[in-house]
């Protein structure tokens, strides 16, 4: 009989690679280094945890939610790339790989996104709202219907990106013009 309810993981859950992990909760739990490869995760969720440098290889998420957690250097795209479900709220992301991933209508609000790669990704739908950027790349990539709401700091290139219906506030929306070498003055700089 199946429970509804999430079980708490065991103090210091050693990840086995290979074996599925089926509504669990990690919580403050440091994960650096760890081998998660062709591990299976359905609807689990990572609270405040450390997932520094931790092997994807071929692992399967499956509703998996990273709550204000540290994921650092993860090339998520070695990921398995069937039925992949997840989502960020209030975590720090850097150096995340997301290359060529399908990943329509994934949260990644109120987090922070540092030196990470959305190159060649179908973000379509997916909610940035609330989230701070730095030198994070997006190059030819689906970010249709996304919500950038109260973004910043974000360089996307509305040449080489699909952002029809995307939307953005101001100001960080001039940041779209950045590839364009222009200048802006505003009323009051005449």
């Amino acid at each position: 009989m199946q429970k509804d309810l999430f079980e708490e993981a065991p103090a210091s859950p050693a990840i086995i690679p290979g074996e599925s992990y089926y509504k669990l909760e990690f919580s403050g739990t440091d994960f650096s280094n760890a081998d998660f490869s062709d591990a299976e995760f359905e609807s689990c969720k990572f609270i405040d945890c450390n997932l520094s440098n931790i092997n994807v290889s071929g692992t399967k998420f499956s509703e998996v939610v990273f709550i204000e957690s540290k994921l650092m250097g993860i090339p998520f795209l070695h990921s398995n790339p069937f039925a992949i479900e997840i989502s960020f709220i209030g975590s720090r992301l850097i150096s995340c790989n997301f290359t060529e991933m399908k990943l329509r209508r994934t949260a990644f609000t109120k987090c922070e996104l540092t030196e990470c790669f959305f190159q060649e990704s179908d973000l379509s739908g997916s909610d940035f709202s609330d989230s701070v950027f730095s030198e994070t790349l997006f190059h030819n990539s689906n970010l249709e219907k996304c919500n950038f709401s109260g973004a910043q700091g974000y360089s996307i290139n509305p040449v080489n990106n699909n952002i029809r219906k995307a939307v953005f506030t101001a100001p960080d929306v001039l940041n779209l013009l950045n590839d364009f070498d222009i200048k802006i003055k505003l009323p009051q700089d005449n």
